[in-house]
């Protein structure tokens, strides 16, 4: 019995990563925008340290959210492998909107951090919280996941395990991440071959 875990993406999944192109990135996204009270500073700004520990408590839910890409030698397929070295601090993103913060700087902003494409090194998705939205009592949530790792029900399913109806929600212990061997290259070759007889 093989000690290593992967799955393979679908032939869908997989298309929207050959898609993919230089000017074509094929993940998608959201900006929300929310009342910074619960997640408040006493400096008024967002206590990104529990936001990153509100998360970090679901993540067992959403296994995908800490695994990567790999590729099968010579067939060039994607398979999916526990990542690591997941590092939790490379998929949360802190930052602040130039003033006045209004809708046109969230556009622009939000543009900016979409145009660049996932880093496939890494699992493919990214939060932005973005402090200074005009008023100042808000900030903006940007979500960017890519298309080979979520449908329209995922998405929803998604929103499900990272919101909270209550604006307090106790946020639980998070559960030990324990990545699962991943095949060598070898490994791989061998299961692409027994596949094919």
């Amino acid at each position: 019995m093989a000690g290593y875990t992967y799955e393979r993406l679908s032939a869908q999944d997989a298309s929207f990563l050959w898609a993919e192109g230089a000017n074509e990135p094929m993940h998608v996204g959201a900006v929300a925008i929310f009342e910074t009270e619960p997640l408040g500073t006493p400096q008024g700004g967002v206590d990104i340290a529990q936001f990153r520990r509100a998360v970090e408590s679901v993540l067992h839910w959403i296994p995908r959210y800490r695994q990567k890409l790999a590729w099968i030698p010579f067939e060039g397929w994607p398979i999916w492998v526990d990542d690591q070295q997941f590092e939790l601090g490379h998929h949360i993103q802190h930052i602040a909107l130039p003033r006045p913060g209004g809708p046109e700087q969230l556009k622009e902003m939000a543009a900016r951090i979409h145009a660049r494409a996932l880093d496939r090194q890494r699992p493919l998705w990214e939060m932005w919280v973005i402090e200074g939205v005009e008023g100042g009592d808000q900030f903006a949530l940007l979500n960017k996941i890519h298309h080979c790792m979520i449908d329209g029900a995922a998405g929803a399913d998604l929103s499900q395990i990272l919101m909270s109806p209550s604006s307090r929600p106790e946020i639980g212990e998070p559960v030990p991440y324990m990545p699962r061997p991943a095949p060598t290259s070898l490994e791989l070759l061998g299961d692409s071959v027994g596949r094919r007889w």
